[in-house]
């Protein structure tokens, strides 16, 4: 398909690329290009290779990334995709984190973040250490961004639906890394979404430009000294990129540009994206590395004597044990009941009253008329020792029987298998040793517990 571009649009990227610019309109003539990305927290690249065979060629400038060809095959299709195994993102998307480059134990807000592809990456790469704060300014987006955070087992993690100058007041000077995925003109997506060019125009750049410059005016405020910003659209316009980069380190002389790339569609499998990394002085000294590693115990004094005992009575069911749950739990944080939630924070959390929190640690399940309900965040969440010696029904991907009978999981209707009993009490759901959620044994049946905002649709 050829893209027609709007004659003023055509003509600034005639001078920004010059002798380039008939390469780059023929790109758009080309098929889109697809991707995904392996979650680390649960899978490593190499593993998930394994079980897709169709992930041949890696992402250049991502790890984790790899290729496909979407009219190949459905990788949201695949039970897989529900226990968080991967994240389908197209593959410039991936460049901003990568050049975050977070480290587990350090504290970083993802500001403008729905739907959460880039959260769970730099959730990755903290490895579930430290504290992710990721945000969106829209309700219905940070709802999705919310779901996706639990599907893919991010536990460290604080989830908020703020404006950039509210959060600047409760996270001053908090921050080792920040990114700004901004809002913006969405010029390199034309060949994903080619409406979008119909609607551009110059005063839609300078309107994104003027609201980009005020989300950068409140980041300074939140990294400590020497803390690092990752900047990122997904447009070609100088004037939301190089231009407003420059115009941020003069207004904030203690940083400096350390880098920019641009990913151009004539130039790169993946549409056109720019990402640079600015670094505030002085030099910030490393102070993440000596938090403690997960899984001796956390803090549960605050905890009534009835909620320990019916955390004890479902651990027991779960893992035959009843102090498991607190095995599993991240040393480094507090368990607490808020309103019937039982969440696991972390303990170098700011006092967040007055923010609108969607989330402000994870979710480990509900405490409802005296009994403990597991939440799908929980399940989704567990380390995979905590899934390998946990009560489960597994299915078998591979298998065409077990493979369906994931789905009808997926789909929220109830689990019947042929000579099983399920005695009453909690079981993981899971695929090939990947959770997927909850069901409570029934007898002949497991009685489903997916959530229905979750389930599989056809």
């Amino acid at each position: 398909m050829q893209l027609k571009l709007p004659i003023q649009l055509a003509e600034k990227l005639k001078q920004q690329l010059g002798a380039e610019y008939p390469a780059f309109v023929e790109a758009f003539a080309q098929d889109k290009i697809a991707g995904l990305r392996a979650n680390r927290l649960k899978i490593s690249p190499e593993k998930l290779k394994t079980l897709l065979p169709y992930l041949q060629e890696a992402v250049e400038w991502c790890s984790d990334g790899f290729y496909y060809r979407d009219s190949e095959v459905r990788p949201a299709k695949h039970p897989y995709y529900y226990a968080g195994l991967y994240y389908i993102q197209e593959p410039s998307a991936m460049l901003p984190v990568q050049l975050l480059a977070a480290l587990p134990g350090q504290r970083v807000l993802d500001l403008c973040a729905a739907p959460g592809g880039k959260s769970v990456q730099i959730a990755a790469q903290l490895a579930n250490r430290g504290l992710l704060v990721t945000n969106d300014i829209h309700p219905q987006r940070a709802k999705a961004l919310l779901k996706n955070i639990e599907r893919y087992g991010v536990t460290h993690v604080v989830v908020t639906n703020e404006k950039p100058d509210r959060l600047a007041k409760v996270f001053a000077d908090y921050f080792d890394k920040i990114l700004v995925d901004a809002p913006c003109s969405g010029e390199g997506m034309f060949r994903k979404e080619p409406s979008m060019a119909n609607d551009w125009s110059q005063q839609e750049v300078d309107k994104y430009a003027t609201w980009q410059q005020e989300i950068l005016n409140y980041v300074p405020s939140m990294l400590r000294a020497g803390g690092e910003i990752v900047y990122s659209t997904c447009t070609f316009s100088s004037e939301e990129n190089e231009m407003q980069l420059n115009n941020f380190v003069e207004r904030h002389p203690q940083f400096a540009i350390m880098e920019m790339q641009r990913l151009w569609p004539h130039k790169v499998k993946g549409e056109g994206h720019f990402a640079a990394r600015i670094k505030g002085q002085p030099e910030l000294l490393d102070e993440t590395a000596s938090e403690k590693h997960p899984y001796p115990d956390c803090d549960i004094s605050g905890l009534s004597t009835s909620l320990r005992e019916a955390l004890q009575t479902f651990s027991k069911q779960v893992w035959r044990e009843q102090q498991a749950w607190l095995k599993w739990l991240p040393s480094n944080g507090v368990v607490v009941e808020r309103n019937g939630h039982v969440l696991w924070e972390h303990n170098s959390l700011p006092i967040l009253k007055g923010l609108k929190v969607l989330r402000s640690g994870w979710l480990l399940g509900a405490w409802e008329n005296g009994r403990f309900r597991p939440s799908q965040a929980y399940a989704m969440g567990l380390p995979r020792e905590a899934v390998a010696s946990a009560q489960c029904c597994n299915f078998a991907a591979e298998d065409e029987q077990g493979r369906y009978a994931a789905i009808r999981y997926l789909r929220g209707e109830t689990i019947q298998i042929e000579n099983h009993d399920w005695p009453s009490g909690w079981y993981l759901m899971t695929v090939d040793g990947f959770a997927l959620g909850w069901a409570k044994g029934a007898g002949h049946s497991l009685k489903n517990d997916y959530p229905p905002g979750w389930r599989w649709e056809d």
